[in-house]
């Protein structure tokens, strides 16, 4: 009967993610699932669920054929990702710990697509070369397109974009792109001019609403799609550029302190509009503030020879251990 009442539980820690510091970045699930054992996609939606984080991973051991090679399946508490930021880097961080070897290389293989990864000791610094299909959709997330719901009135304008939309240098009010790194991961890239007067203030509220009016380009739904705020704060350079950010996420999340998809998206969009042939770039992305969970996102990106396409897509941070346990089936 042991052998069978063992089977039953399953192994898991808690990680914060995007950040060395405890209870700061964004908290995730690493569920270590067995080669002997088999869940069910209801289960894993269930469990996460129960763990009612933004992400969690379910992290198979790896195979005889392929040690280096670690299954990954991402699941938020509604639905299953293809890809996402936080869960790929805290897994890495995850199979480093548990490898217990000075520098280590992985394979982490998504629903996107596999992923080459690498650990340092040195920094603890996890670095993930992230799967891209980098496509700007056709349609713009436009303020002329929202005037025409009928929604019931907001005493907050920093609950409604359509108070609470910028204004450009000549007055008029600008349209927004619609960008996916994947299929199935789409994200409303909106720039606001400061911190204080627009990132800062920004509440939850029709925020998503408003998001799920976009029409995404034929073949590429379904999607998940969320609007990502950011100010570019500093260019060192032409190629340096740190950034300030929110993310406001379609319930139950609300708001997710450090979505590495999303900053890899907006390095990618920004690399493509003001690159030449070859060139790279370096983000440093500062996400969650206003949550009290502070996520620092690094972000690499390097076009092509033509300019007009990502060649190399690169997603980093770090990320700390919280608990561990034993989820019983």
């Amino acid at each position: 009967m042991a052998p069978a009442l063992l089977s039953r539980h399953l192994s898991f820690a808690t990680y914060d993610v995007f950040t060395s510091v405890r209870f700061k970045g964004n908290p995730l699930a690493i569920v270590k699932v067995p080669k002997d054992c088999s869940l069910e996609q209801s289960l894993k939606q269930a469990i996460a669920r129960e763990f009612n984080f933004s992400e969690t991973v379910f992290l198979h051991e790896a195979d005889s054929d392929s040690p280096s090679g670690r299954r990954i399946d991402i699941f938020t508490t509604t639905s299953e990702l293809p890809f996402a930021g936080h869960p790929t880097i805290g897994s890495v961080c995850c199979i480093a710990a548990d490898a217990g070897k000075p520098s280590r290389s992985f394979t982490v293989l998504t629903k996107a697509g596999p992923i080459e990864a690498e650990y340092n000791d040195g920094n603890a610094w996890a670095t993930a070369r992230i799967p891209h299909d980098v496509h700007i959709h056709q349609q713009r997330f436009a303020r002329s397109r929202l005037t025409s719901l009928d929604l019931p009135s907001t005493s907050s304008p920093q609950d409604d974009m359509l108070k609470f939309w910028p204004r450009d240098s000549s007055g008029d009010y600008p349209e927004f792109p619609l960008v996916s790194i994947v299929k199935g991961m789409s994200f409303i890239l909106v720039e606001f001019p400061n911190v204080e007067e627009y990132l800062q203030k920004l509440q939850l509220g029709r925020q998503m609403t408003y998001a799920n009016t976009v029409i995404l380009d034929q073949d590429w739904t379904p999607s998940f799609i969320a609007p990502y705020f950011y100010v570019i704060l500093q260019e060192s350079d032409a190629q340096s550029i740190t950034i300030r950010s929110r993310m406001i996420a379609p319930a139950p999340i609300g708001e997710d302190p450090g979505t590495g998809s999303a900053a890899a998206t907006l390095g990618a969009y920004l690399a493509l509009q003001r690159g030449k042939p070859a060139q790279s770039f370096k983000f440093c992305i500062e996400q969650g503030v206003e949550m009290g969970r502070t996520c620092q996102i690094g972000v690499e990106v390097t076009l092509d020879r033509s300019g007009k396409s990502i060649e190399k897509l690169l997603l980093s941070g770090t990320a700390v251990q919280v608990t561990e346990g034993t989820l019983m089936l």
